[in-house]
């Protein structure tokens, strides 16, 4: 909500080019960007395991909503008087328009964002699935998830059809060559696992390993027999369950991916410092790093502090 000595001004027009109306480094940055914010409500929250939230949003601008599918990414404005004058501002303006709308808001009220795969994107119901991980100690994402209900009005920036077919959003980038992948996740990045799995041609194959909790709580959808799912109980303390499982796979298959060279492609994405400790494994065993992805979804700051610091380089 605007302060004192910043007064409201007109809404941002709808059919503005992105970044038609901001200058500076965030225009620059995502003036190429085909996200608008789309205002949409809550109509529906259930459990899919345990510790797993999905949150369908709702509202008629998402039947303009382009379904992108792989890990392409999304982010959702959290509820709060900051949102509501967004909403009010910059609906289905360009990111770089609503952007800068967003940080001229006071800080006391600037809608947290956050970052999330769609599970489903249905433009003919003009709804959009969301998966919550709650983490613990809860986040602002994880702590609105929980008690998230029908009629919460919730910001949403993804692509606009209008823009035509784009790969915005995604990281998933294996080149046409491709016969044999490895995917390395968790709970927070199962729905983009499911995007990637449905995207390969049947005569890829495919090994995922997800670490979890609860297996229920990383739903990566039905597979084909060109695809081995492992599902990698977590370990409390110590090193990470899912690192010794990235090592037995490179015991058995790593001297094959490494002389694929381009026939070959891992995707690991999951806590920020374990995609580090992923990456240099599959890199010792030979594999290029340019075929290797590794992007941190979260970062599991309460383990590192209970972690003594041995002053040893990480990788």
């Amino acid at each position: 909500m605007p302060g004192p000595d910043r007064p409201a001004g007109p809404p941002v027009a709808v059919g503005s080019p992105a970044g038609s109306t901001v200058g500076g480094e965030a225009g620059c940055r995502f003036h190429r960007s085909p996200n608008v914010l789309f205002p949409t409500a809550v109509v529906r929250v259930h459990d899919v395991g345990p510790r797993l939230v999905r949150v369908t949003l709702a509202g008629p601008d998402l039947a303009g909503c382009a379904d992108v599918g792989l890990d392409q990414r999304v982010k959702i404005l959290l509820p709060g008087p900051g949102a509501d004058e967004l909403a009010r501002r910059a609906r289905l303006a360009g990111e770089s328009a609503w952007r800068r709308e967003w940080a001229a808001l006071d800080d006391a009220v600037r809608p947290v964002m956050r970052s999330y795969t769609p599970v489903a994107v249905r433009s003919r119901d003009a709804e959009v699935d969301l998966d919550v991980y709650l983490h613990e100690p809860a986040g602002p994402a994880s702590a609105w998830a929980r008690r998230a209900a029908p009629g919460d009005r919730v910001l949403l920036s993804a692509p606009h059809v209008r823009f035509g077919v784009t790969d915005h959003g995604t990281q998933w980038d294996p080149g046409p060559d491709v016969a044999h992948v490895l995917l390395v996740g968790d709970e927070t990045s199962a729905p983009a696992v499911r995007g990637i799995l449905a995207s390969l041609r049947p005569d890829v194959r495919a090994h995922v390993l997800v670490e979890a909790d609860d297996p229920a709580d990383a739903p990566v959808g039905d597979v084909p027999g060109t695809v081995r799912v492992q599902h990698v109980r977590r370990r409390r303390g110590g090193e990470r369950a899912v690192l010794g499982a990235v090592r037995a796979w490179a015991v058995e298959h790593g001297r094959s991916a490494a002389d694929a060279g381009a026939g070959f492609y891992a995707w690991c994405a999951t806590e920020s410092a374990t995609v580090a400790r992923v990456r240099a494994e599959l890199v010792a065993a030979g594999i290029q790093r340019s075929r290797v992805h590794a992007q941190g979804y979260w970062h599991d700051r309460a383990r590192r502090e209970a972690e003594p610091d041995d002053g040893a380089a990480r990788a």
